[in-house]
């Protein structure tokens, strides 16, 4: 039973109290259907196919358009240094955020790395890597793979001049896969390349943990590549893929523990000193025979 669902159960059997103006007659309100002028949550509810995310604050967040302040400040050459960290923090946080969710929402097949031969393509040209990268991908899709998914980040290498792509794959059983003869060590999974990728050399093996997949890609996002990609796109992936989309909600941080603390198999506490929040992270899968009605 999802979290959700629980929640609605344990109300009705023992007096479950949610924050005013939350509870609907079919489950907990999300908050575009509220009518208070004034929107706030207390807790996202991130529902993927191999579980569920949630985030609790400590203070409550209030619901509000775009910053354009924000943006303004985030290309604002003349910015004070501690505004341009703070910008740059909070860009690389959304550009994590929105690729960790396209990794959750996705059953992955493959992880791959491309990288590009120095005697063929500048691949210390940003620029022309990723027109490459792009047109190698529609070309695929387009001819081979009409179903295809993928979810591409950049990496700078070791020599912080040159860069290559590291990727998660599925529906491409069209796709040519390679034993390359050698196996990982790490996790003795085989080693395959890619021969239809002609700028330089490829390795791929297979993903066994979709949720494991996505929180080792999201890790090549890091300080660095807000640097070297500032106003640069830093991450692809096509129509195919999915999203999933945050229920906002108001609930009672005690009840919730209470009820849910043998089923968190994850949990990571973070303070924001300079907003005056604690935030409490936690990941719950699915249990056995659940992951049928995990889409109900």
């Amino acid at each position: 039973m999802k979290i959700k669902d629980r929640l609605i159960t344990l109300k009705v059997m023992r007096g479950f109290k949610l924050h005013a103006d939350s509870i609907k007659k079919n489950g907990i309100r999300r908050f575009n259907e509220m009518k208070s002028s004034v929107e706030t949550y207390n807790c996202r509810l991130l529902t993927y196919p191999d579980g569920q995310h949630v985030t609790v604050y400590d203070n409550p967040i209030a619901v509000s358009r775009k910053n354009e302040n924000f943006n303004k400040a985030y290309h604002n050459e003349n910015r004070e240094r501690d505004a341009e960290i703070h910008c740059r923090d909070v860009s690389l946080a959304r550009t994590k955020n929105m690729i960790y969710n396209i990794a959750r929402s996705n059953k992955w097949e493959w992880f791959i790395t491309l990288t590009f031969d120095r005697t063929k393509t500048d691949s210390s040209n940003y620029d022309m890597v990723v027109k490459k990268l792009s047109c190698y991908l529609n070309n695929l899709q387009k001819r081979k793979c009409p179903g295809l998914k993928y979810l591409i980040v950049p990496e700078l290498h070791a020599d912080k001049e040159h860069y290559h792509f590291h990727g998660l794959l599925a529906d491409c059983p069209e796709l040519e896969f390679v034993f390359s003869g050698h196996w990982d060590k790490t996790s003795n999974r085989a080693i395959f390349n890619i021969p239809s990728w002609s700028w330089g050399f490829t390795t791929a093996t297979a993903v066994g943990d979709s949720m494991k997949a996505s929180g080792y890609i999201t890790k090549y996002i890091t300080k660095e590549s807000e640097v070297f990609l500032k106003n640069k796109k830093r991450y692809y992936t096509n129509r195919n893929t999915k999203r999933t989309a945050a229920e906002k909600l108001n609930i009672d941080r005690t009840d919730f523990f209470e009820m849910y603390a043998d089923d968190i198999t994850y949990m990571k506490e973070v303070t924001v000193k300079e907003i005056s929040q604690h935030v409490t992270y936690m990941e719950m899968p699915y249990g056995k025979g659940e992951m049928k009605n995990a889409g109900n």
